[in-house]
């Protein structure tokens, strides 16, 4: 049986996003918060399980170092076996209403729409490849409310659970390829995509960023490409997505925190694209972005 390690620490909520940012940086791949608690569950299964949660707390008494109040000391630290860990995580992940358009819903929730026009992108996610609650979800969204226009040839870089390939086919983007570098995810998209309908023609395969993209998706240029994903991946990103999108495309990217911001947006600079505009919600930062149009 499967075994995870609980790890809980008190975190002040105006500090949330910060020590967020710096855990997934040191290697956690989700961050459950809650009122002044973040919390972090890690597969024992895993090779390097306990090195990771000794980084963390070096992390966080780092942060503590530099005059934040803050502890390093988890307020937590258990083990939970795998019916544990599902209870656990259900409890926590509720129906969540994350812009006036959609609404995440886990799929083992009965959830009726509250108005005309909300649209449901369910999810029964891995813990690992997140519950698309998170404000980085949020500004994508957002962004894609403001962008789609219908019938997009779209990428979604990174597509983890897959709730922002669900959301923009909601919106009516059009041939749809979403890539993981991690078959767990990919496979954990797959799940999802099939809970939502109007997701089924979506196509999920694993890539290490666009490596995998086959050409003849590529070839005549797309319209759209996703990308919420680790800020240290996104630079190396934006020169791929340069090759691919079309002229006067667009690009949305987030996952950005307060420390990098200004490098990604010069990068961005750096290879044509116009910041069309910019998000923010506490310390993570979003940019709507399209590729310079040769008639401009």
């Amino acid at each position: 049986m499967t075994k995870y390690q609980q790890i809980s620490w008190q975190v002040p909520a105006e500090l949330q996003d910060l020590v967020v940012s710096v855990l997934i940086d040191l290697g956690a791949d989700g961050v459950q918060q809650g009122d002044d608690q973040l919390t972090i569950y890690e597969n024992q299964g895993k090779d390097g399980w306990q090195e990771r949660i000794q980084s963390y707390q070096v992390g966080l008494q780092l942060l503590a170092d530099q005059g934040l109040a803050l502890s390093a000391e988890p307020v937590d630290n258990r083990d939970l076996a795998s019916d544990q860990f599902e209870n656990e995580w259900k409890n926590y992940y509720h129906a969540s209403r994350v812009t006036n358009r959609f609404t995440v819903v886990p799929a083992w929730e009965d959830y009726q729409k509250q108005q005309d026009g909300e649209q449901l992108i369910v999810m029964d996610p891995d813990q690992a490849f997140g519950t698309g609650t998170h404000p980085t979800t949020s500004l994508m969204l957002q962004a894609l409310e403001t962008v789609v226009r219908g019938g997009e040839k779209t990428i979604d870089v990174g597509t983890g659970s897959g709730v922002l390939a669900v959301a923009a086919k909601h919106l009516g983007v059009g041939e749809l390829l979403a890539t993981d570098i991690d078959d767990a995810a990919v496979k954990t998209a797959e799940e999802n995509l099939a809970l939502n309908p109007v997701a089924k023609d979506v196509t999920v395969l694993a890539s290490d960023l666009m490596q995998d993209v086959p050409s003849d998706f590529v070839h005549s240029g797309v319209d759209l490409v996703l990308a919420n994903i680790l800020a240290d991946v996104i630079e190396p990103l934006i020169p791929q997505v340069r090759q691919v999108l079309k002229s006067g495309g667009h690009f949305l990217v987030s996952g950005i925190y307060d420390d990098v911001a200004a490098t990604i947006e010069q990068a961005l600079l750096a290879h044509d694209f116009v910041i069309e505009q910019k998000m923010q919600s506490g310390t993570w930062h979003a940019y709507c972005c399209r590729l310079i149009d040769e008639k401009d």
